[in-house]
């Protein structure tokens, strides 16, 4: 059907759309201005799907490139490197399809096509990076021996060992992650380091050790009231000393200077929902407190949920009393890696004074190793590269997607079809991506029954599998991906479950169809 989207249509706002078009099943045709510009929005978002295909499929050449660098002449791996090659070129022309007809990059096509780039990523990336020596080794013959040499061969990094921290693959994705996702200012940057771990709780349990290698008078830590369960156990595991406070008590014992070694805080809202910290209000704290004797603060915050909306560091930086240590923690297979679900790694980014001495940055690295924390050659090489522009492209989409499922459930809770539901990040000017407030693209769903945990699962099961083909319905938990994922939390008590969705980055009109299935088979039970 031919559109003239020329003509004169109404813009298409979530706050004042008629959701009785999509919860009556469906059954009620869209005004003809509406279908329109539905139309239009869904046809961008499938053009700029099939571009972010291209944009991956760049990163695979790279990896090609590598890969006929360390394998030059030998013949099983010239004729892989063939069939590489091939199966490359026939996903670019699948992906050139797409660009010079949207239309055809449905949302089970562009998924269709994305899983096989994944897939392309993980069995190169695993290639240019195998080591057949896990240890370093020189060769200190002239020519090669007759037997196989202790150093390796065909290596991309020879006489790497991963835990020495040694990688300058490693290396170059930490220069580019930090310049990419953290907007570091330039003056700051002498003071600021990142290191690539092996997980988020990783980074977090690197973050804690580094505090108490650093504590001379073992000051107590304060968990944040609210911050994720696994990460409370994991301090708790790790210290003597800890105390869960809210935000307000937070800032009080900031402001009067009370000794304090360590905060461990979330300006985002994991379940059961308690109020989050603000990082205004955090900093302006931070900047009256005043030390015990010499004792550093070290000040932690996860920021998975708020990502690279949260600018701190060129916020607040240059207000960092001396004696701060500001680290930022993150999961790096949320928000990150495109929509894909390569390697598992996390993200640290530590910033102070103290990082402008050798020894003080010496000291992390002989932590990460020493926890055997840092990601290896194998995990870099299976991620695309850091790009500000892409994942700003992905989570502007996950964030306009958000509003409209946070319009739609707004009106199942004035229906009663819901008892209430609650977003992951309070809406304010600290969060901004693209000059919009960041939502965070987590919602928790109270419905009007209290169910227990494994019911709510039961019930999300039951509605993935009775979904519509190429709806894409996960029963999963975690978020950032591309697919709309549900699964079950809990609290102490049975009014304290609940579901929790994560929202897709379909196009507009997909969005809508996901929406009236979820209408029909979760929240009609």
């Amino acid at each position: 059907m031919s559109i003239n989207t020329q003509q004169s249509i109404p813009a298409l706002d979530p706050r004042t759309w008629d959701w009785s078009l999509v919860t009556d099943n469906g059954r009620r045709p869209f005004d003809a201005g509406v279908s329109a510009e539905l139309v239009r929005i869904s046809m961008e978002d499938r053009k700029r799907d099939a571009e972010e295909l291209r944009w991956l499929l760049k990163g695979i050449r790279r990896e090609l490139g590598f890969y006929k660098a360390i394998y030059p002449d030998d013949p099983f791996e010239l004729q892989l490197a063939a069939a590489f090659a091939n199966q490359l070129e026939a996903l670019e022309q699948r992906t050139t399809s797409f660009i010079e007809d949207p239309g055809t990059c449905t949302w089970d096509a562009y998924l269709r096509l994305k899983y096989e780039i994944r897939k392309l990523y993980k069995q190169l990336g695993g290639i240019v990076s195998g080591s057949d020596w896990q240890t370093p080794g020189k060769q200190l013959q002239g020519g090669r021996q007759s037997l196989t040499d202790e150093a390796g061969f065909a290596q991309e990094e020879e006489g790497t060992y991963q835990r020495c921290y040694g990688s300058e693959a490693v290396k170059n994705y930490e220069d580019q992650a930090i310049k990419a996702f953290y907007g570091i200012p330039n003056e700051a940057k002498s003071r600021s380091a990142l290191f690539l771990t092996t997980s988020g709780m990783k980074a977090l349990e690197l973050a804690i050790a580094a505090f108490r290698s650093f504590s001379v008078n073992r000051l107590p830590c304060i968990v944040q009231t609210g911050f994720y369960g696994e990460g409370v156990e994991l301090a708790r595991t790790l210290l003597d000393d800890i105390n869960e406070l809210s935000p307000d008590e937070i800032y009080h014992l900031l402001e009067t200077s009370q000794p304090i070694g360590c905060l461990i805080v979330d300006p985002g809202k994991c379940w059961p929902v308690r109020q989050p910290v603000s990082l205004r209000t955090l900093f302006d704290s931070l900047q009256r407190h005043r030390p015990s004797a010499d004792e550093r603060l070290f000040v932690i915050i996860d920021r998975t949920l708020t990502g690279i909306s949260n600018r701190m560091f060129e916020r607040y930086e240059a207000r960092l009393p001396s004696h701060v240590v500001l680290i930022s923690i993150e999961s790096g297979i949320k928000y990150l890696q495109y929509g894909f679900d390569l390697a598992n790694v996390g993200y640290l980014v530590a910033c102070s004074q103290a990082m402008e001495e050798e020894a003080f940055r010496a000291r992390w690295i002989e932590l990460l190793s020493i926890l055997d924390a840092g990601a290896s050659p194998l995990d870099v090489r299976q991620l695309p590269v850091p790009d500000l522009a892409t994942v700003s492209e992905r989570l502007g989409r996950l964030n306009r997607n958000a509003s409209w499922m946070s319009a739609f459930l707004a009106y199942l809770k004035t229906q009663g079809r819901i008892r209430h539901y609650f977003l992951s990040v309070n809406p304010s000017d600290e969060f901004l991506l693209e000059g919009k407030q960041w939502l965070g693209s987590v919602f928790y769903i109270q419905l009007n029954e209290d169910l227990s945990e494994q019911a709510f699962q039961e019930r999300i099961d039951a509605c993935a599998r009775a979904a519509p083909a190429g709806i894409h319905l996960v029963s999963g938990g975690s978020f950032g991906f591309d697919s709309l994922r549900l699964n079950a939390v809990h609290g102490d008590k049975p009014e304290e479950n609940a579901l929790r969705l994560s929202v897709s980055r379909a196009p507009l009109d997909h969005l809508m169809d996901t929406m009236r299935v979820l209408d029909d088979l979760l929240f009609r039970a």
